[in-house]
């Protein structure tokens, strides 16, 4: 039986059939490679593994139990799958498929987001590739919120197959007739006052949901969390300022998606839709914002052909665009509380700013101190 440690799990790899003739000798061998590695975490991996008995059922049954009714078996082919699925045994063991391949060779991409990039695969479905995460788990993960946010009426394209691409991961989603915001806002330039109307007609669809019977982390966290790691880059006096700003702002349970930028909206039958959700929290829509103003505004400051390649629309028309759809959200307030939104938004986009290019080391490296100079000015004046 090989095995080998995915970090510290140890993975069994089962193969061929097993069944009453063989399953005394497997059973032997995996006990004795978990007792030479001290009783660690494990799993059995089952890609080359063509039949299992009754046999052979029992004895991972009795793992299970003596692991505290807790076993996982992945890449099971389709009819190993159905045979732990018609005896029950998925119903107290992790029986994972193997993962089809999906080839995204010439396919258009239509948004990027922080941890991946989504393709169109054909008229009727998309796939998010994920860049960055090599965890199935974290991927299942964000899956699962997916279809709990679309069930609390968030209007988002449901995963329906996690799937390889190559050797990375990706989430493959239905998406009829779909059309990206940004190609949206490129054809409509002309028309660009109705465009921010709609769109900021969609974001406050998204937080008018509630994030009831939903784990998601708190956006306030994340930008304490940002302030924290660029804390060297500051001074205290400026940190105790940016810090009582953001306590200051009222706690709220909307959905908050995190990265609502048109590259991930997509139009289906005339209805915007969400398609990357890596980055769902809930809070105050007012953090929402600052996410998109370092989007919109502040990658265009040093670097204005950076507008142009990620949203191909100039610096100027991306934060008339932005502006004007943060003007249509609020549209109501009086002039000294949209003034006071305002200067929250612009500050938490520069903090966030700050944090990607100070602490993480994104953008061009030539430009690194004058950005950062960038937005400690910035925030000086606008905390």
């Amino acid at each position: 039986m090989n095995s080998y440690f995915e970090e510290d799990v140890l993975v069994l790899c089962l193969e061929g059939s097993i069944n009453s003739n063989n399953v005394n000798d497997i059973e032997q061998e995996a006990r004795g490679l978990i007792d030479e590695n001290n009783n660690p975490n494990y799993l059995f991996d089952a890609e080359k593994l063509e039949y299992i008995s009754s046999a052979g059922l029992r004895f991972l049954l009795k793992l299970c139990k003596e692991n505290g009714n807790s076993l996982t078996i992945r890449n099971a082919s389709s009819d190993v799958y159905d045979i732990f699925e018609v005896t029950g045994f998925n119903t107290f063991m992790t029986v994972k498929k193997k993962l089809r391949n999906v080839s995204i060779e010439g396919c258009p991409v239509l948004g990027v987001g922080s941890m991946g990039t989504v393709y169109q695969i054909d008229q009727d479905t998309i796939i998010k590739v994920y860049e960055v995460v090599d965890k199935l788990e974290a991927i299942e993960n964000e899956v699962t919120k997916a279809k709990q946010a679309f069930l609390l009426g968030v209007p988002t394209a449901i995963p329906f197959d996690i799937v390889k691409v190559g050797d990375k991961y990706g989430a493959v989603f239905e998406l009829i007739k779909a059309k990206n915001c940004n190609d949206y806002l490129v054809e409509n330039l002309d028309q660009l006052d109705t465009v921010c109307k709609r769109y900021a007609d969609f974001i406050k669809t998204i937080h008018s949901v509630e994030a009831d019977g939903i784990d998601l982390p708190d956006i306030k966290d994340m930008y304490l969390s940002h302030l924290e790691d660029v804390k060297e880059l500051i001074s205290d006096d400026l940190y105790g300022r940016i810090l009582k700003l953001i306590n200051s702002i009222p706690s709220e349970n909307h959905i908050i998606h995190g990265d609502l930028q048109v590259r991930n909206v997509m139009i289906s039958d005339d209805e915007m839709t969400l398609i990357d959700m890596d980055t769902l929290s809930h809070g105050n829509p007012i953090f929402e914002f600052g996410g998109l103003y370092m989007t919109y505004i502040t990658f265009g400051v040093h670097e204005p052909e950076n507008t142009k390649q990620f949203l191909n629309i100039t610096k100027e028309v991306s934060e008339k665009f932005f502006y004007k759809t943060l003007e249509y959200y609020y549209e109501g307030k009086d002039e000294d509380t949209y003034k006071q939104i305002l200067s929250s938004v612009n500050a938490l986009g520069l903090l966030r700013f700050l944090f990607l290019i100070g602490s993480l080391g994104i953008g061009t490296p030539e430009l690194k101190d004058i950005r950062i100079k960038y937005c400690v000015d910035g925030l000086e004046k606008l905390v």
